[in-house]
């Protein structure tokens, strides 16, 4: 009898020293912008702006700028329950390429309370600039360390995510994919590689003040379709100042039948994480100094011939904060102005999760 109850003690005891699991966001199902009359784009960036107001960006157009969106959620639920379009605020003289685009290809967007400015990453000129709240380019930028410029990244895998937290006032931004400094970027070229990106911090003189190592999850190895993508293509800081990290795998098959898109986000704390530079080899460097991940929540969208989800996530950031006190996030998908044929077309979605009371 003392023998089991000391086997029972030493098991209780053995549980309460391991790690608790790690609590899971609450997934809502995913709503069409076209039912609120909210017509088809390339929306790429979303940032709070207060109140039910949201700054979103399209990485095509022929004007670089930012939409304003009225985005209401229920207070209880945390269902969007209403979308309203407001208007856009645009740079009045843009810089074009031969196609008659914005050659900035704007990707992430953050709001700055304080100023009431609005910053804006392009992976077209690799370069995070501000504009004022009409849309015009107020002539300040960040400075970019030189490892994150144009000519050294993987094309069109430059920076995709932006954000700015007001509490430690602080932006960040990161790299899609891996740069070619740091070794192979993941995708049907490269299967089985792991992307290394370089989270980098600035503070609000605009100046880069710390920089950290995030390792991604690895992709699929084999069975590539028409269209493969892996990489980090959105970003968001908790009022606390860690961040959560939107982990995005979408793979478009040929013929488009078994489609699937595949989202995971992560909770990292730089506060908790080693300092690197852009000196530091990144392949070569001590798996005990990338960022410590949590993950918090993973969905997937698919187009079959019984499910037609399939969605392109590139925007995320926080939403409202519910009655109960919990907060919740905001996904914007790219639909790539309605990309595909046929029956499939991928649509402009809008999606909300719900952090849990304890993260």
């Amino acid at each position: 009898m003392k023998k089991t109850c000391s086997f029972a003690l030493a098991a209780l005891l053995s549980a309460a020293s391991m790690p608790a699991a790690a609590q899971q966001a609450v997934e809502l199902k995913q709503q069409d912008l076209s039912r609120w009359n909210i017509g088809t784009a390339d929306y790429s960036g979303i940032a709070p702006m207060g109140g039910s107001r949201y700054a979103v960006v399209s990485d095509k157009g022929p004007t670089d700028g930012f939409f304003v969106m009225r985005i209401e959620q229920d207070s209880l639920t945390g269902e969007v329950c209403d979308v309203r379009l407001e208007g856009f605020h645009g740079n009045p003289s843009p810089r074009r390429n031969e196609q008659g685009q914005s050659v900035r290809d704007c990707e992430g967007v953050a709001y700055v309370p304080s100023s009431g400015t609005v910053f804006i990453s392009g992976e077209g000129d690799q370069q995070i600039l501000e504009y004022a709240a009409d849309g015009r380019p107020t002539g300040r930028g960040m400075a970019v360390p030189a490892i994150f410029a144009l000519p050294n990244i993987v094309p069109n895998y430059g920076f995709e995510a932006l954000t700015y937290c007001p509490a430690t006032r602080r932006f960040w931004t990161t790299t899609e994919s891996t740069l070619p400094a740091d070794g192979p970027a993941a995708g049907s070229g490269q299967p089985g590689a792991q992307n290394l990106l370089r989270l980098q911090a600035f503070d609000e003189k605009l100046q880069p003040v710390a920089q950290y190592a995030y390792r991604m999850d690895r992709g699929k190895r084999d069975d590539f379709g028409l269209v493969y993508t892996l990489g980090v293509s959105g970003m968001t800081a908790l009022p606390d100042g860690r961040l959560v990290v939107m982990e995005r795998e979408a793979d478009v098959s040929n013929g488009y039948l078994s489609s699937t898109a595949t989202v995971k986000l992560f909770l990292v704390n730089p506060a908790e994480g080693w300092q690197i530079d852009s000196g530091t080899h990144l392949a070569g460097l001590d798996g005990n100094k990338f960022l410590v991940k949590q993950l918090i929540a993973v969905f997937a969208t698919k187009f079959t011939p019984f499910n037609r989800s399939f969605a392109n996530y590139e925007g995320i950031c926080l939403g409202r904060q519910l009655a109960d006190g919990r907060q919740t996030l905001l996904l914007i998908a790219d639909s790539q102005s309605g990309y595909g044929r046929g029956v499939f077309h991928l649509k402009d979605y809008v999606k909300v999760l719900i952090l849990p009371d304890e993260l």
